[in-house]
């Protein structure tokens, strides 16, 4: 109760309004509104199974991550635990490359500019570099610990690779694949005044 005390009038506002937009989401009004009050009907899964089939490698491990190379129709699959990037063809739902030598794979992105993918290999602190037409790893970027998601901004050339062991994200120019920069964010807790923990 201390810390409403201590809140200014500014923040006391702020603060109620998101209880009130937490409680209307909770409640489902956000829901109604947000989506023009469509719902599934009950006996229609808003998800359904349109395919299955099995994936080259040892069974049992992990996979991570997924994207679409929207220009080739590939889905993007990371096999984490066996090392390997599986490349499926989302018109016929075969997998038509198993791409080795990517150890620990989490994240993987396809970046369009230069047909190529990124893969975050955390076994060994790299960034794997694959050119799409061969579908081979080409070149590896030394990272920071645990490179992980990989987020690709088109219009400013760049892809985010969060590294979450080192509390980093590594800025990648993807036009000469090489890392520009490293932003830290190894600081202690952030606190705003005003406000005791």
């Amino acid at each position: 109760m201390h810390i409403w005390h201590k809140l200014q009038s500014r923040d006391a506002s702020w603060y109620a309004l998101v209880v009130v937009l937490v409680a209307a989401v909770g409640s489902g009004v956000w829901a109604h509104f947000g989506r023009g009050g469509a719902e599934p009907a009950a006996d229609h899964p808003s998800l359904r199974q349109i395919a299955e089939f099995d994936l080259p490698g040892p069974p049992g491990k992990r996979f991570d991550y997924l994207t679409i190379d929207h220009d080739d129709n590939y889905l993007l699959s990371a096999h984490l635990g066996a090392g390997l990037l599986h490349v499926i063809d989302l018109r016929t739902n075969a997998v038509v490359k198993t791409v080795p030598d990517v150890p620990g794979v989490e994240g993987v992105a396809y970046i369009a500019e230069g047909k190529k993918i990124y893969t975050a290999n955390w076994g060994e602190n790299k960034i794997g570099v694959i050119d799409a037409a061969h579908m081979a790893v080409v070149k590896r970027l030394p990272t920071e610990a645990k490179p992980d998601g990989i987020a690709y901004a088109a219009p400013f050339h760049k892809a985010y690779v969060s590294n979450e062991r080192a509390k980093a994200e590594s800025i990648i120019d993807v036009r000469t694949d090489t890392i520009v920069k490293v932003l830290r964010f190894d600081g202690g807790p952030v606190s705003r005044p005003g406000l005791s923990r």
